[in-house]
């Protein structure tokens, strides 16, 4: 029912908390779409990952500037994102609280509004009991992910 590499962003997202990876596995969902272009709402779900990498990096500037972008994004893209078990109009506001929040708070992690009960149970069997895990902050791999990973292949 569910795209694979959408449940596979949802478990990074909410199981290993790797927004980094969140981007990767969904880019490549969006890449492979038919008519791929930059109003895809695979494209939200890769702003909102993002987004966090960089809040959780203390990189205000730029999860500013995506938190703004995603707020206009995410009414245009309301009717996909309940399609895919999201609830768009706690998402927008939770982003906007995220928003108005910056640099006022340590980082806590989010989750997504899922509404569809069984993408939940699929989500929770998946992550055999680590889901919702919070992120590991002093793992500098996870929060610096973009500058450390290994880009010899």
């Amino acid at each position: 029912m569910y795209p694979k590499r959408y449940l596979d962003y949802l478990h990074y997202f909410h199981v290993d908390r790797d927004y980094f990876e969140c981007h990767e596995v969904l880019e490549e969902e969006w890449k492979n779409a038919p008519n791929t272009n930059k109003n895809s709402y695979w494209v939200t779900l890769i702003q909102i990952a993002v987004a966090l990498y960089h809040e959780r990096r203390g990189n205000d500037k730029g999860a500013s500037i995506l938190y703004k972008r995603l707020l206009l994004r995410i009414q245009d893209d309301s009717s996909e994102l309940h399609k895919l078990g999201l609830d768009a109009k706690q998402l927008l506001g939770d982003i906007e609280l995220r928003l108005n929040n910056i640099g006022k708070d340590v980082f806590i992690d989010y989750n997504l509004p899922l509404t569809d009960k069984y993408l939940i149970r699929l989500c929770r069997t998946r992550a055999a009991g680590r889901w919702l895990a919070p992120s590991n902050l002093n793992n500098a791999y996870l929060v610096h992910k973009h500058r450390l990973r290994n880009r010899s292949h």
